[in-house]
């Protein structure tokens, strides 16, 4: 599935919702009774005041962690790229003749992760995938373990340190990208937006000048906002993408050889 295009087909479906609620709220202000309007408009403004002061804190705290979380996303893949090229010098301090075999499975398991970063966004194949991540891993563990009981302990226990540090970044990363808000929360966002749209429609409805521009504007500022954060919780599916930290996986395991395997 193309994620993308979905993203947009629903900003798309969202600004027309917007658009049809600033009407709404026009059709309902034109068809209001105009008397006693004014003693109670102090009410009304105080009521609309309090839902735009919502909308406007739920977007911006909504905003704000989606671009943390997406950060901290970026931050734990350049963690996990370190640690993975520390366990790699590492291999050197084990036994030798248990060196080409260690070596060999470590390819193996940074293919499998890049493979891992570039399905993230394909929700069945990332888990299918983050099974044989995990199957390698216990591979390298059992061998690493069998490796160190047959090397010198201090170097042994450097390398097994290095080894799990690379296997805890790396959970950490994947949960890290599975980690996003209630989807009751974008509902209630999106439900608050078209609220303060048909508020937009109220207030206009008494306008004697042309205001589609106003109104489109303000539909389009909105859905914008909207997408923008949707963008920033799912980095890899719309406009605003982090795969080029990927290359700094990829540049690794091009140092380490042989030829990595294309996919």
């Amino acid at each position: 599935m193309n994620y993308s295009f979905a993203l947009v087909g629903l900003a798309v479906l969202f600004f027309i919702l917007l658009f049809a609620a600033i009407q709404l709220g026009r059709y309902l202000g034109r068809r209001a009774v105009p008397d006693g309007e004014a003693s109670g408009r102090s009410g009304v403004a105080a009521v609309e005041a309090s839902v735009f002061a919502l909308l406007g804190l739920l977007v911006a705290f909504t905003f704000s962690g989606a671009a943390q979380r997406m950060a901290e996303r970026r931050d734990l893949l350049v963690q996990e790229v370190n640690a993975i090229g520390t366990a790699w010098l590492r291999i050197d301090l084990i036994n030798t003749a248990d060196q080409p075999l260690l070596r060999e499975q470590f390819l193996r398991y940074v293919d499998e992760r890049i493979n891992y970063h570039r399905h993230v966004a394909d929700l069945r194949q990332r888990d299918a995938i983050a099974g044989q991540v995990g199957a390698i891993q216990k591979q390298i563990w059992t061998v690493s373990m069998e490796a160190a009981a047959r090397s010198t302990p201090p170097f042994a226990a450097s390398y097994v340190n290095a080894v799990n540090e690379m296997f805890d970044i790396a959970t950490t990363l994947t949960v890290a990208q599975k980690i996003h808000p209630p989807v009751v929360t974008y509902v209630f966002l999106a439900f608050l937006a078209l609220a303060c749209g048909c508020f937009v429609g109220l207030n206009l409805a008494d306008a004697k000048r042309g205001n589609l521009i106003h109104q489109i504007l303000y539909a389009l500022v909105m859905t914008a906002a909207l997408y923008i954060i949707v963008d920033f919780e799912f980095p890899r599916i719309g406009t605003i993408r982090i795969d080029q930290s990927d290359a700094l996986l990829i540049a690794q395991r091009d140092a380490m050889k042989p030829a990595r395997v294309s996919r």
